[in-house]
């Protein structure tokens, strides 16, 4: 099988990722079936990627003859047997819930053609998992698309234990045929760029909870240096309960720092989710941007957060998760960061960037914030440039 046999994409799920990856692929050239459990979820999904190629009218990106095309490829269904049918490349955007995929993953294996791939868009879950529950583990892999996926640069590809090279190979050519960059991952919790955001995620929750900083100044300050979203705006994007879901994931395949902070317990029970509800840390009205402004400024200094991503990056090189090339790349292209960890790491001060993270382990009482030995003595940059 090869990435020119790839004529029809079933995307399992409607929501705020799974119709932006229906978007990719008929912007790709695809036939799309779309599939949610209602009809109103799959409609909600259609007019999303209508608007959304509309704009793209608008601005002179598409055509109009090339909006009528893909949309006349767009297929909805509540069924989904008859969404995957003919499907050779399926992809799973359902809630970060293993159970819940397996159980999806079992019925794409039952109801699909024998030689389609079956892909998951998880950003934590073990891929291995998630393949155990069908009869061919060799075709299921993961593709974690950044949010918004229509505009995302890079597409992470993750090979589970059984993943076989052909699969890998043809997920990669979609994701060039996508004009997104691949970036390839061993099988691990969070596996490249939600493993290194974990911690600096989990401690802007935790000053949450403190309430030491306004989160309208913290996404000030990074806005200013350039990310596309600051991160509780991010968080709020993501939505709280998929946050939610992913920090128990963690706590239970990493480490019990990831338990979920009482603020973010406190918005899942109160369905205080983000955009998709509305309110979340900010308020959405019907669904726009918070508006944050620029000029507003905060004491928190920002490079705290890129501190614990760059002691996170050093633990997923040390688990040979990734290289660090890949590393830096994702990281800039995921986040639009201007810098990779690594790179980052160079310009930094290892003694003083050990105290910081050990201190800030102690503060908060999260050994996952404490050092990483390569840190401690001195020797990541050597390592990073082996």
């Amino acid at each position: 099988m090869k990435i020119d046999d790839i004529k029809h994409v079933a995307v399992i799920g409607a929501g705020k990722m799974g119709h932006g990856i229906a978007e990719v692929a008929l912007i790709s050239g695809y036939a799309v079936s779309l599939y949610d459990i209602k009809e109103e979820f799959a409609e909600k999904g259609k007019s999303l990627i209508d608007w959304s190629l509309l704009k793209f009218v608008e601005k002179s990106v598409i055509s109009e003859k090339d909006y009528q095309k893909f949309i006349s490829n767009l297929t909805l269904t509540t069924d989904l047997k008859k969404a995957v049918k003919n499907a050779d490349l399926c992809i799973e955007a359902a809630p970060e819930i293993l159970n819940l995929k397996k159980k999806i993953f079992s019925d794409l294996d039952k109801f699909s053609p024998k030689h389609a791939i079956l892909a998951s868009n998880t950003s934590t879950i073990s891929i291995t998992e998630i393949g155990a529950s069908t009869q061919r583990p060799e075709k299921v892999i993961g593709m974690h698309f950044p949010p918004p996926p229509v505009l995302a640069k890079m597409i992470e590809i993750v090979k589970g234990d059984n993943t076989s090279d052909e699969t890998i190979n043809i997920v990669v050519d979609f994701t060039h045929k996508s004009s997104k960059v691949p970036i390839i991952s061993k099988d691990s919790p969070g596996f490249i760029f939600n493993r290194i955001v974990a911690p600096s995620f989990l401690l802007m929750q935790l000053m949450l909870d403190r309430n030491e900083y306004s989160p309208a100044k913290v996404d000030a300050a990074a806005l200013n240096m350039g990310m596309i979203m600051g991160p509780y705006e991010l968080q709020d994007f993501i939505g709280h309960d998929i946050l939610y879901h992913s920090t128990k994931y963690f706590e239970e395949n990493l480490s019990k720092d990831y338990a979920p902070t009482p603020t973010l317990e406190k918005m899942v029970k109160e369905n205080k989710l983000g955009k998709k509800t509305g309110e979340g840390i900010y308020k959405w009205p019907e669904g726009r941007r918070p508006k944050i402004d620029l000029s507003d400024s905060t004491e928190f200094d920002l490079m705290d957060m890129m501190r614990v991503q760059i002691n996170e990056a050093a633990k997923v090189l040390e688990e040979d998760i990734s290289n660090a090339k890949d590393i830096n790349i994702g990281m800039k292209l995921h986040y639009n960061y201007p810098w990779g960890p690594f790179e980052l790491a160079e310009k930094t001060d290892l003694p003083d960037l050990t105290k910081f993270l050990d201190e800030l382990a102690e503060k908060y009482g999260k050994e996952v914030f404490r050092a990483h030995k390569w840190i401690r003595d001195g020797t990541l940059i050597e390592r990073v440039k082996k």
